[in-house]
């Protein structure tokens, strides 16, 4: 599970992508995936990859870990590329935007605490499905930790060895029972102490600020200008294929600027 490090990262990270308010993050994230979905040129979805990249790695983002979370939908794509796709070309073009859209995501979950994510869904959704969404958060961790504890103690009664598949299927079946039932115990309990301490229907989230208004505006800027290239290059795509590679080039060297000003920082703390 990347539960706890996904979590780890988004409220112990200190770059500047976790300073910007969560309302720019979301809004930069909705201008890349529209950015996403408008184009269909390869060097243009090659190069928004390469942008958000260049973002993960400026902001010091764990690689292996943001890059296999944004390649689980390519699983999905793939099914569906070579279902529909007229051509590999297409077919690569529908992997990489489903990558493409999955690491953008992927950066704003791992740049911003849950409850800073699903706050604003607060406001547009009904009341009881936006605190279930900030207990269902709460409720993963004792539940992982939890079923943890009981597979344990099924093995170690059990007696298991690596070598008895049966053996451990009924202690995992087992211990997916009691994870049940104390899923059921801990809904109510937490449910009877949110009651006690006055809970009417709603938990109020509050967003914080920006600690960097300009840095808000340059993300939100730099994410409207993806949009509007790739639009651009919807719109003329007859006149303006011939010279995708220039923004492919142009994406490739703000990645290997960002690579570099990190480089003084990873060497600092080897």
């Amino acid at each position: 599970m990347h539960i706890g490090r996904i979590d780890e990262s988004a409220t112990l990270g200190d770059s500047w992508l976790h300073q910007v308010s969560p309302i720019s993050k979301l809004l930069a994230f909705a201008l890349v995936l529209a950015a996403v979905v408008l184009s269909w040129n390869v060097l243009v979805i090659a190069s928004i990859t390469l942008v958000l990249t260049a973002v993960a790695v400026s902001a010091r983002l764990k690689g292996r870990l943001a890059f296999s979370l944004s390649a689980y939908p390519a699983l999905f794509a793939l099914i569906f590329a070579f279902s529909a796709a007229t051509s590999v070309l297409g077919g690569a073009v529908i992997v990489l935007k489903a990558v493409t859209a999955a690491l953008g995501a992927v950066i704003v979950i791992l740049t911003t605490p849950y409850p800073y994510v699903f706050a604003p869904l607060q406001r547009v959704v009904p009341g009881i499905v936006g605190d279930a969404l900030l207990m269902t958060y709460r409720s993963l961790f004792l539940l992982i930790e939890k079923f943890g504890n009981l597979l344990t103690a099924a093995r170690l009664r059990a007696g298991l060895h690596a070598g008895h598949p049966v053996r451990s299927a009924r202690a995992t079946t087992r211990a997916l029972g009691g994870l049940l039932l104390y899923s059921f115990d801990l809904s109510q309990r937490s449910y009877d102490i949110m009651r006690m301490r006055g809970y009417e229907g709603r938990l109020r989230v509050t967003l914080p600020r920006s600690a960097a208004p300009l840095i808000d505006a340059a993300l939100v800027g730099g994410a409207l200008l993806l949009a509007a290239t790739s639009l651009l290059w919807r719109v003329g795509w007859r006149d303006l294929n011939p010279y995708s590679w220039i923004v492919l080039a142009v994406a490739a060297l703000g990645l290997a600027a960002a690579a570099a000003s990190t480089w003084p920082a990873r060497g600092r703390t080897s």
